[in-house]
């Protein structure tokens, strides 16, 4: 029997680089401003107060993707009958639905012939690369669409799972889906 949903948590350590990420910009951030405080006027002080706003941003993205993450108990990916959602990568295309989906595809990664994605191939690529809000991942999602055939591309290298485990999942939900949905 397989399970109406699938899914597979993020690794201890992305999870412990975040929770280090956002300890470390805070004890940083406020060495700056304590600097801060005692610096006179001058292009140092500048400077500093530029470092403190980073870390200030930096420590409250790390909190806010823990807060993300923890609503999702840790959960990278979700595969179901319906489709594919994936938050491991922190692309905001939402789900993939089978329907919209030609064809499953295991490609190598470009720099490093080791590491592998699933691409999934889908009608309407365009649809899921204006789904993302941020300008820089938009043109990462477009690279991916230029490089590998669509924007939808993954890995299991921040899930808690091999690579085969993370296959053999997609296909099995991927092919229930066809078998229910014969064109």
């Amino acid at each position: 029997m397989i399970p109406s949903v699938i899914t597979f948590t993020l690794k201890k350590k992305k999870t412990r680089l975040l929770y280090l990420g956002a300890l470390l910009a805070v004890v940083f951030g406020s060495l700056e401003l304590y600097l801060f405080s005692l610096l006179k006027y001058g292009a140092g002080k500048f400077i500093l107060l530029c470092l403190v706003i980073v870390s200030c941003i930096y420590a409250i993205f790390c909190v806010a993707s823990l807060i993300r993450l923890k609503k999702e108990n840790f959960t990278g990916i979700y595969i179901s009958d319906e489709g594919i959602n994936d938050i491991s990568t922190g692309n905001n295309y939402g789900s993939v639905l089978w329907q919209d989906v030609e064809s499953v595809k295991i490609m190598d990664e470009l720099g490093n012939p080791n590491r592998k994605y699933i691409v999934l191939k889908v009608h309407n690529p365009i649809d899921y690369i204006q789904r993302e809000i941020s300008l820089s991942k938009r043109r990462s999602l477009e690279l991916k669409l230029q490089y590998y055939g669509s924007p939808i591309c993954f890995s299991n290298r921040a899930l808690n799972c091999t690579f085969d485990q993370l296959k053999d999942a997609v296909y099995v939900k991927y092919n229930h889906y066809k078998d229910m949905h014969p064109v």
